[in-house]
């Protein structure tokens, strides 16, 4: 009688186990820095003002961020005026490197 009943609450608790096997606990998304939660089309960004322009990769949303001495913008690639900053920006650093 013991035997059957310590084989019934072996057989509970590998159930148990197997039917629980997942841990259960909070999913955290590890999101890039480099990634924009909100983007902005209309914040007009002197051209004196700009120190760096990069397009993100690997994010769900892509965006031009554009950095300045105080802080950083991200701005909807579709936009206009993000596309000229970044357009100015590959020419500026091009010609900078093709100087001696």
């Amino acid at each position: 009688m013991k035997t059957l009943l310590a084989l019934t609450v072996l057989v509970l608790l590998c159930f148990l186990k197997h039917s629980s096997a997942k841990p259960v606990g909070i999913q955290m998304t590890i999101t890039n820095p480099e990634c924009c939660e909100t983007m902005s089309n209309k914040i007009y960004i002197p051209k004196n003002k700009v120190t760096h322009v990069v397009m993100t990769s690997g994010c769900p949303r892509e965006a031009i961020i554009v950095s300045t001495e105080k802080r950083r913008i991200c701005l909807d690639p579709e936009w206009k005026h993000a596309q000229m900053h970044l357009q100015e920006f590959k020419k500026k650093s091009s010609a900078s490197t093709l100087r001696p």
